[in-house]
């Protein structure tokens, strides 16, 4: 019933003026209207608006008007992605905190694909094969510059989506193609085209004269730029460029291999400044997470500001749903609010972070969020060797969530029959390495060799945050015998071989395996999220299992002190 509602109120409200908006709102609705618009500024072939949760399906959703306009209503309160799609255009998502009654008006242009200048590698997949990035067939280069592939089909439609097109994401992302057609709009945000199919077949043509190859930047403007919603994503958005800024920065000095690190004090004395005027409460708890991203990448918070980000940044906070946080963040908060620098079992910070992870559990309304704090705690008990609390939350990770990707990880963890646990002998593999498919890697080829074997993808996040780690241990520890093996679960070697090319050259040991952690061998080995990464000694004993001693700064003395216990008598 309350959906029905919110897209009722969103329909009247669409083609209503400004000035009735006051008078038509219902109490305790949000409305989210504007305009939504191509890269040259015309309405697009067919646009959409997204308002998304932590939920498999939208909280509500709009097709924009021909003159690109649109609207969507919402009697929830909460941290939202409201998203943005067009036609031939990439994506883009805004996060949210809407706390009905509000009114938002946002008017978006979108840019254009950023497409590759090689079209070789293009590939399709459509309705002849669910849509398996694994499976897609490759277009085929025609005599009058064209890419064509004929599709044999019974229907009288054919659609399909293509890969390896989008220079942006190197080619990961499933787009539309160019070609004239109908549109329908996948669950991931992107467009499929949709052609006629004739004589038993569909014949899907990419034409690179149609491709808009003009510059096009992503324009938000909110037309209260006082409003929340207008400051919130100015602050979201300045984050993000100091985040990709340290990240740039961690690449090049990899990349030089000297030790030069990202200067954090600009950044946290603009974050202390802002927090010194800021009023709004849920702007102060954006600031205060913002420094706490800053302090996990090594940046200097003072004792006070941590202080504050324990007081304020409560349990049962809508930021808590934000994607790229985890409440286990708190900790680090909690250690320099106490000016706790141990790591045991009965440090002070790492009971009260305990406590603060249990009224997580306990306030937070999503499945996603209490799971992933009841995961945090986890992992914190299990750290700090408290075999009892370790196995109390292990059981109500288990029995409460059985189907979050976390509690999958855990049962790979804590499983008696686990595939990788300390002190057994590595399980069978065999992966075919990625620069030479003549050679295939086994735990034999590793043999009375301390090893580290790193499972990723292109597209995990965290996977590539790890790369200058990975590359400072390739650089100091190769010559004293370490061996690293990145086995990479990209749909198609040809993503890795992108990566590596154009952003990390990873000159250690790598394979791929095609289709991931769906694939026999994948689900055996219990690879089922990434990272994972595992350190094997040289009698092919393992050493270490998604341990923290294994990720980030701790990585490099973790390995240094493996290789020297394997070495002493």
């Amino acid at each position: 019933m309350r959906s029905r509602f919110a897209v009722a109120v969103a329909a009247a409200l669409l083609f209503a003026p400004p000035a009735l908006f006051a008078q038509a709102r219902q109490p305790r609705v949000t409305v989210i209207y504007g305009s939504l618009l191509g890269a040259d500024g015309a309405p697009m072939k067919v646009a959409n608006v997204q308002l998304l949760a932590l939920r498999p399906s939208p909280v509500a959703q709009a097709t924009a008007t021909r003159t690109g306009h649109f609207a969507i209503a919402t009697t929830e309160a909460g941290l939202f992605l409201v998203r943005f799609t067009g036609v031939d255009h990439a994506s883009a998502s805004i996060p949210l905190v809407l706390e009905p009654p509000t009114t938002v008006a946002v008017d978006v242009r979108l840019a254009t694909f950023a497409y590759t200048d090689s079209l070789e590698r293009v590939s399709a997949v459509g309705d002849w094969n669910a849509f398996a990035p694994a499976t897609a067939t490759p277009l085929v280069r025609q005599p009058d510059g064209r890419y064509t592939l004929e599709v044999p089909t019974t229907a009288d439609t054919l659609a399909y989506q293509l890969l390896g097109l989008d220079a942006s994401s190197g080619g990961r992302t499933l787009i539309n193609g160019p070609q004239v057609g109908a549109y329908a709009l996948d669950d991931r945000g992107h467009y499929r085209t949709i052609i006629r199919a004739q004589s038993g077949h569909g014949t899907i043509v990419l034409d690179p004269t149609q491709l808009d190859r003009r510059p096009s930047e992503l324009s938000v403007t909110f037309r209260d730029p006082n409003s929340l919603a207008a400051r919130q994503y100015a602050l979201n958005l300045q984050w993000d460029r100091v985040r990709q800024e340290y990240f740039d920065t961690a690449k090049a000095r990899a990349q030089r291999h000297d030790t030069t690190g990202f200067d954090w004090a600009p950044a946290v004395a603009r974050l202390s400044a802002a927090l010194g005027h800021e009023r709004n409460p849920i702007l102060r708890q954006i600031l205060l997470l913002h420094m706490l991203d800053a302090a996990q990448f090594g940046a200097t918070v003072q004792r006070p500001v941590a202080q504050r980000i324990v007081a304020e940044v409560r349990p049962g906070s809508f930021l808590w749903r934000d994607p790229i946080r985890t409440p286990w963040m708190i900790q680090q908060a909690f250690q320099i609010a106490q000016g706790d620098t141990a790591d045991a079992a009965d440090s002070g910070a790492s009971r009260v972070t305990l406590a603060y992870l249990d009224s997580v559990i306990a306030e937070q309304p999503d499945t996603q969020v209490k799971g992933l704090a009841l995961f945090s705690a986890f992992r914190l008990a299990r750290r700090a060797k408290d075999p009892i609390q370790t196995n109390e939350y292990y059981t109500r990770l288990v029995t409460d969530f059985p189907d979050l990707a976390f509690t999958r990880l855990v049962k790979s963890q804590m499983a008696p029959g686990r595939a990788w646990r300390v002190g057994a002998e590595a399980p069978a593999f065999h992966f075919t390495a990625l620069d030479d498919t003549g050679v295939i890697y086994t735990p034999t080829t590793f043999a009375g060799r301390v090893y580290l074997l790193d499972f990723w993808a292109t597209w995990c996040a965290p996977c590539r945050a790890q790369m200058p780690f990975l590359q400072r241990a390739y650089d100091s520890l190769t010559a004293r015998g370490l061996v690293i093996l990145s086995v990479s679960l990209d749909q198609s070697p040809a993503d890795v071989r992108r990566f590596r090319a154009g952003q990390w050259k990873m000159p250690w040991l790598n394979a791929n395996v095609p289709g991931g952690s769906d694939i026999a061998q994948m689900q055996q080995l219990e690879i089922n999220i990434l990272p994972r990464v595992m350190l094997i000694g040289k009698d092919g004993r393992i050493l270490a299992v998604d341990d923290e001693r294994l990720r980030g700064d701790a990585l490099l003395p973790t390995l240094r002190r493996a290789l020297e216990q394997q070495t002493s008598p």
